[in-house]
């Protein structure tokens, strides 16, 4: 059975605004680069949970490689639920309410 993946209904927003800057800054092969980065990088913590580093006690940071990003998630029964995907100079706390 493939682990479920969910994502808080912001997430969308946050892909969103990344996507335009990279498409808008860089080129869309860029902001394909990301995505697909991105893609993988959840699919590899859904994979394995308790692969990426603790924070915040009960959460799950995942760098996307190449990529001042990453994205904070929690493990549930049947996957991992994402919270929120943001740069890496946030601050720390930013989106841990959406959990």
């Amino acid at each position: 059975m493939q682990p479920e993946v969910i994502f808080h209904r912001l997430v969308q927003q946050d892909m969103n605004a990344i996507l335009d800057y990279y498409g808008r800054e860089g080129s869309p092969s860029v902001a394909n680069r990301f995505f697909e980065a991105f893609l993988n990088t959840v699919a590899r913590a859904a994979a394995n949970p308790s692969g990426f580093h603790v924070i915040a006690a009960r959460y799950r940071r995942a760098n996307i490689p190449g990529f001042p990003y990453h994205f904070l998630y929690r493990s549930t029964v049947k996957g991992i639920r994402i919270l929120v995907l943001r740069h890496d100079r946030r601050h720390p706390d930013y989106g841990l309410r959406r959990g």
